[in-house]
């Protein structure tokens, strides 16, 4: 059927001799009365139908009294194993309807299946003035025996948008989620919580600015398939078996299909609008928004080290959990800048087993080393972390643990993931020794220790936990001993153990910030971020569209890196060193410089940005360098401004003077633009160029962040600072906002210093405000830093103390 467009939005009633189904002036879906297939889901806007296969593109797939268990992997479920393959072709309509409700209709088809005698209901709901249209499936045994049920829902096939099938992108699903991934070449996707981790999919199409998606409204998060595959294949497949008795009835999740205008971005935040209407997140707080931009690791030092530092006698080396601030400025690997620093080795267990310092960081978590101090020593280290404004974070091995810890009791196999033949799996062995194990996080006395350990470190004042080893939750258990319902149900026990943890922090701190070292959509429900191995290259991960409040933490991310991604940022250097998963993230491009090393300064313009880089909006498309082809980046949105950061993700000098930025879209009130060099802080005003190709900006930078204020935009504090040491800091502020020139000098006097752990004095001197932090000869060595707030952007500044 032709894709005709119309202007009415109210969703009309499609009956014609040949098919039946529903439109309004967005989409339109029909199927044929012969076959029950769906054969069009039409965008209007396009006037493209995304079904191309002549025979339609089924919508659901049963398996029916099948003999073998499903493949689990992505593909195509073509295979009846043993069993009845449904589909909508070998079923007959037995009665269709339309009904109509406030502001939308729902068509209602009732197919019957002869051979079982199920009864499959699909319904059909489309909103007057949307693209978006939801659908429903129940399945009733009306025969006399029971029938065992495997349900694929939605199942399409034939799907193709535009002309040419090698054009349709997709998301790789695993991890962060990786747009950019060919369609059709190959299955993409698999087991939701091993190989996929958000329960949507989509296929988009760059030229004709177009995609076609569907959302999986399960709140359950129940087991499936999720996938791509070759031939137009777009399916969730559900491999719990379900019996259906005779006169009963089964339900599966319904799926929001979305055929839209856009990038995949559009299908991502479709997700995060059903996600968090349906599922309470975490909330990133406060103090974490207002206080972090750098979050590092290290170590601990040894009980060896340890040792050696105290026969020396010296004050300057770690002796004590007292001296923790002083891992923030000297840290035995990582930055020497940081907020926040997640700290490894604090437990007694690597003083029990040297062995398990460094490699095998996990003996169950049994104290705080009693070398260092113990607990009260612990407890004034994280004191004075907090006195100077700096946030303590410390891992926990979420999974693994020496199978000697005392708190096995001898009996390390009990705990133990284990496989169909009863034996451990994904075991820490050296050669043929196996020295520790994965626990299963489905077995309570696990959940249990793991409670324990983070109340521990909560009580002791600890802001933050990384469940280190958490992620790809879907590890199926048959350990008799914990008597799983079923083994699949990795997913349920995952969510469990995570919520009884985030209860018991919250009860002693509701704002615990809690980490791990993968994503999966429902984590989100328990925990705050998770680690960034890999480098996503020009795109943006799909995980930070869909999912916004789920923080990235960088790990071995760049400074560029976590400038242009919008992630927490690890290091202040320009370099990866690390291209970790490269297989499904980006590998190091042939022109990446490993030898051109410099520090750059986002972390200082991190937080005046903020809101929109970090906790905002990123743009559905993204600025585009026409004549610098390793130049990438991003534009983000907040109320107040907008950002945008870009560059050579390795910070190498342009190849010409300047680079010209094609920008995506820009609000109409915006008639300044100012670049910052994140290497040197330089602020210059670059012009906005409007012609009949688009806006433009031209920029200078290898790494730039460009600041498009609107007329609300808060002024900019200027800064220049001095130090003398030994005497004090000498902060002097001025005001810059020549969009809203008539707050310019009034706001000065509502602005403020503070500088965790100092003194601040503060005096207005005409058009500017100094401030002052006086230095002592009691004030510690390191770095430190300071905020300028108050009516105006926020401003962060670091300065060091030296003896």
């Amino acid at each position: 059927m032709s894709c005709s467009s119309s202007s009415n939005e109210e969703t009309r009633t499609i009956d014609s001799e040949t098919h039946i189904g529903l439109q309004n002036a967005f989409v339109k879906v029909t199927f044929k009365k012969k076959t029950g297939q769906i054969d069009s889901i039409c965008n209007k806007s396009t006037q493209d139908n995304y079904i191309k296969n002549e025979k339609g593109g089924n919508i659901f797939r049963l398996f029916a009294n099948t003999t073998s268990m499903p493949y689990l992997r992505a593909g195509a479920q073509d295979n009846a194993y043993g069993g009845i393959l449904i589909d909508p072709h070998s079923c007959s309509i037995n009665s269709y309807s339309v009904k109509e409700g406030k502001d939308l209709k729902t068509l209602e088809i009732v197919y019957i299946h002869e051979n079982t005698q199920l009864q499959v209901t699909l319904k059909v709901e489309l909103h007057n003035a949307s693209g978006t249209f939801d659908t429903h499936l129940a399945v009733k045994n009306v025969g006399s025996k029971p029938v065992s049920v495997y349900t694929a829902f939605p199942y399409f096939t034939g799907i193709c948008l535009g002309s040419d099938k090698n054009t349709n992108l997709t998301v790789n699903m695993w991890d962060r989620g990786y747009p950019g991934v060919k369609a059709w070449e190959r299955p993409i996707g698999g087991i939701y919580g091993k190989d996929v981790s958000m329960q949507w999919q989509t296929v988009y199409e760059p030229v004709k600015k177009q995609g076609f998606a569907f959302i999986v409204q399960d709140k359950d998060f129940s087991n499936k398939v999720m996938s791509t595959f070759p031939e137009g294949g777009m399916a969730s497949f559900y491999f719990d078996k379900k019996r259906i008795d005779a006169g009963k009835a089964q339900i599966w999740p319904s799926a929001k299909i979305l055929a839209y205008n856009g990038n995949w971005r559009t299908a991502a935040k479709a997700y995060h609008a059903w996600f968090s209407g349906n599922i309470e997140t975490r909330k990133v707080p406060n103090w974490y928004k207002e206080e972090v931009t750098t979050r590092s690791s290290t170590w601990f030092p040894d009980k060896k080290a340890v040792a050696k530092n105290m026969e020396t006698g010296q004050e300057n080396v770690f002796t004590s959990f007292e001296q923790l601030h002083g891992l923030f400025s000297k840290p035995i690997f990582g930055n020497d800048i940081n907020d926040c620093m997640e700290i490894a080795m604090w437990n007694e267990g690597v003083n029990r087993w040297p062995e398990t310092y460094g490699p095998w960081m996990s003996s169950g978590f049994i104290d705080f080393r009693s070398d260092l101090g113990g607990l009260e020593a612990f407890k004034k280290g994280v004191e004075t972390c907090h006195k100077y404004g700096r946030r303590v974070a410390m891992y926990v091995a979420a999974y693994g643990a020496r199978k000697t810890s005392p708190m096995f009791e001898g009996d390390w196999e009990k705990f133990a993931i284990k496989n169909r033949n009863g034996k451990p799996v994904l075991d820490y062995r050296q050669g043929d020794e196996i020295y520790g194990a994965f626990n299963c996080p489905g077995y309570k006395p696990w959940q249990d220790n793991l409670i324990r350990v983070c109340t521990m470190l909560a009580k002791a004042g600890v802001d933050e936990i990384r469940l280190d080893e958490f992620g790809f939750p879907f590890r199926p258990c048959y350990n008799e001993v914990h008597a799983h319902e079923s083994p699949f149900n990795a997913n349920k026990w995952m969510r469990d153990c995570l919520k009884r943890i985030r209860e018991a922090t919250d009860k002693i701190n509701p704002d615990f910030f809690i980490s791990t070292e993968f994503y999966m959509d429902y984590f989100h429900e328990s925990t705050n971020g998770a680690l960034i191995m890999d480098c996503s290259g020009s795109e943006i991960d799909a995980m930070k569209v869909a999912m916004p409040n789920y923080l990235p933490l960088s790990y071995h991310a760049s400074a560029p890196e976590a400038a242009i991604t919008g992630a927490i940022m690890s290091k202040t250097e320009n370099q990866r060193r690390n291209w970790a998963w490269s297989k499904v993230g980006t590998e190091k491009p042939d022109d990446y410089n490993e030898d051109f090393v410099i520090d750059l300064r986002w972390h200082e313009l991190h937080p005046t940005f903020a809101n929109a880089v970090t906790y905002g909006d990123v743009t559905e498309w993204d600025p585009v360098a026409e004549n610098d082809s390793k130049w990438m980046g991003h534009l983000w949105k907040s109320e107040a401004y907008w950002v945008l950061t870009g560059g050579h993700v390795d910070a190498t000098p342009l190849k010409e003077d300047k680079v010209l930025v094609r920008l995506p879209e820009l609000p109409e009130n915006v008639k300044v633009a100012y670049e910052f060099n994140v290497e040197t802080l330089e602020m210059n005003e670059v012009s906005i160029q409007h012609n009949d190709k688009g806006t433009y900006v031209a920029l200078k930078s290898a790494v730039s962040a460009v600041l498009f204020p609107l007329p609300n935009c808060p002024a900019l504090p200027i800064i220049n600072q001095h130090i003398e040491q030994g005497q004090e800091v000498k902060i002097t502020v001025s005001l810059f906002a020549p969009w809203q020139k008539d707050k310019q000098k009034t706001s000065l006097n509502n602005i403020e210093c503070i500088a965790p752990g100092f003194h601040v004095e503060g005096d207005l001197d005409g058009d500017t405000r100094i401030f002052t932090i006086p230095l002592t000869e009691m004030t510690p060595e390191g770095k430190f830093y300071y905020t300028v707030t108050g009516d105006c952007l926020k401003v962060k500044r670091w300065f060091e103390i030296n003896r």
